[in-house]
């Protein structure tokens, strides 16, 4: 189970537990208290192991790609060394993966040619024309929901094509945009999708 609360909200209550025995507690806790419906289907759930937990809290960060090290030479981040996102989206594996896929390819095509600073940037580049949205996305899932996004959610629960573009956006973060963070362009696109869906 994952839980994800807003830092001074109701389920920002972990600074208290200290054992395995006190976290399986407050997880079912929380179950109860805010998923009750879910909570019955956990009523004897277990810790997989002693260390099967983890609490904690990080700022959502966007660093420098590349740094020049003592020898002289440059060193390229990737992925979450480079974008770290609350795992709220689910993209960090999704998001490592791909940074892997650019990077090899630029790598490969190369050739002789140094890996200097420049390269190095113009890969993170290519990479961060894909992150930027994941990092927008994740972003906008942290704070109270822009009306657009209310009723893009609203609209989800009638219109299927629109909640299969929402769905399927998970695998794609860039598709989001320009609809998921505009007023306009999210009244275009559930009118898009309500038409497929007709």
């Amino acid at each position: 189970m994952v839980f994800e609360g807003v830092p001074g909200g109701p389920m920002d209550c972990w600074n208290d537990v200290k054992t395995p025995e006190e976290h399986l507690a407050k997880s079912k806790w929380v179950l109860e208290t805010f998923m009750p419906l879910e909570r019955e289907r956990c009523d004897n759930i277990e810790l997989t192991d002693e260390n099967g937990i983890l609490a904690g809290r990080f700022a959502p960060t966007v660093r420098k790609p590349v740094c020049k090290l003592p020898s002289g030479k440059f060193a390229l981040g990737i992925a979450d060394v480079v974008a770290t996102n609350d795992p709220i989206t689910g993209q960090g594996s999704n998001t490592a993966s791909k940074a892997a896929a650019i990077y090899l390819k630029r790598i490969l095509d190369r050739g002789n040619q140094p890996f200097d600073a420049q390269w190095a940037q113009e890969t993170f580049d290519i990479f961060w024309d894909y992150a930027q949205w994941v990092v927008r996305w994740t972003n906008s899932l942290l704070v109270p929901p822009e009306p657009q996004i209310l009723q893009l959610m609203g609209a989800a629960s009638q219109i299927p094509p629109l909640a299969r573009r929402i769905a399927n956006g998970f695998n794609n973060p860039p598709d989001y945009s320009p609809w998921w963070f505009d007023t306009a362009e999210a009244e275009k696109m559930i009118k898009s999708a309500a038409a497929a869906g007709a």
